[in-house]
């Protein structure tokens, strides 16, 4: 498949887009989705996205490799799943690395969410057709969901799975990862991406140990309290309550909402978090949903994790999730 991708001089004097445009999607000719249904079925893409920009060591641009040594995709078809290994997203050999503010690599990471909606829109616009991106930082949610806009009219929700906020707003003296400011960056307009951004109550964060900042208010939050008290599969049913019959929905998922002695093969491993069992028995019910059109598991450190162990048990996970006995 051919993809076009801007020249780095064209990109750095804006070439990309008018910053700040928030182009109308019926103005693009877009139709109406239709309700989900579930008897569509599902096809799933693997997609591995090689990008250290945000990252503090080298190494984390070939994390998708490891899902791929572990047979996820033999292990998904034997689970049941229609599924396709379509590769690694094509990315430029120039993308930059530093530590100047406000974002650490800028635009390194604009640049891989312009690459990601040219790839995976079409994919989105397949009913059925589902990118599961992995390899991936928390930043990569800016460009899927910016992806999934683009290929409906209807509401799009993130479902974001993560033991932080990452809603931390750009600060002028300091350098912070676009991962960091990920949630942030989703939910306001600013002259770092096109957009167009979520509205903060269409983000449900569930996971973390902390309520969001003020910046962020607005968006919904499941505290893992929340769900330790009253379960993942309710905590899961009651998230997906909230959000309308025919919303588009990207699931999102950073590992480190596993607590560290379940899985420690996350960047940013925390003491307290999910234990394996919660975190399969949340990922299952919510990808269950119709609604569900792209998951994205991020932040496994494969240079943590040199005998694979904890791959194959996040492999495990969305074997289980994905499967049709999930459903």
């Amino acid at each position: 498949m051919h993809h076009a991708y801007l020249s780095r001089r064209s990109f750095l004097l804006g070439g990309g887009a008018v910053l700040g445009l928030r182009p109308s999607m019926r103005a693009l000719g877009q139709q109406s989705s239709p309700a989900p249904d579930n008897n569509v079925q599902r096809t799933y893409h693997i997609l591995g996205v090689p990008l250290r920009s945000g990252s503090l060591y080298p190494g984390s641009e070939d994390d998708a490799r490891a899902y791929r040594d572990a047979q996820i995709l033999a292990r998904l078809r034997a689970a049941g799943c229609t599924v396709l290994d379509d590769g690694d997203i094509a990315l430029p050999s120039y993308l930059p690395h530093h530590s100047i503010p406000p974002i650490r690599s800028w635009p390194g990471p604009r640049i891989v969410w312009e690459s990601l909606v040219e790839r995976i829109v079409p994919l989105l616009k397949q009913p059925g057709h589902i990118p599961l991106l992995v390899g991936c930082d928390c930043s990569v949610v800016v460009g899927t969901a910016q992806a999934l806009a683009r290929s409906t009219t209807d509401e799009v929700h993130v479902l974001y799975i993560d033991g932080d906020s990452d809603d931390a707003p750009p600060e002028a003296g300091r350098s912070q990862s676009a991962a960091t400011l990920a949630v942030w960056l989703l939910t306001h307009d600013s002259p770092f991406w096109t957009g167009p951004a979520l509205p903060p109550s269409n983000v449900t964060l569930l996971g973390n140990t902390s309520p969001p900042r003020p910046s962020s208010s607005g968006v919904r939050t499941v505290l893992l309290s929340d769900i330790r008290r009253m379960g993942a599969r309710e905590a899961a049913r009651r998230a997906l309550a909230g959000i309308p019959p025919s919303a588009q929905i990207l699931l999102h998922i950073d590992v480190d909402a596993f607590q560290k002695a379940e899985l420690p093969a996350a960047y940013f491993p925390h003491a307290q978090g999910l234990t394996l069992a919660e975190g399969s028995q949340l990922i299952a019910a919510l990808s269950a949903d119709a609604r569900v059109r792209l998951i994205e598991v991020s932040e496994y450190a494969s240079l943590r994790d040199l005998d694979q162990r904890w791959v194959n048990k996040l492999i495990d996970i969305l074997a289980h999730a994905l499967s049709g006995s999930a459903r």
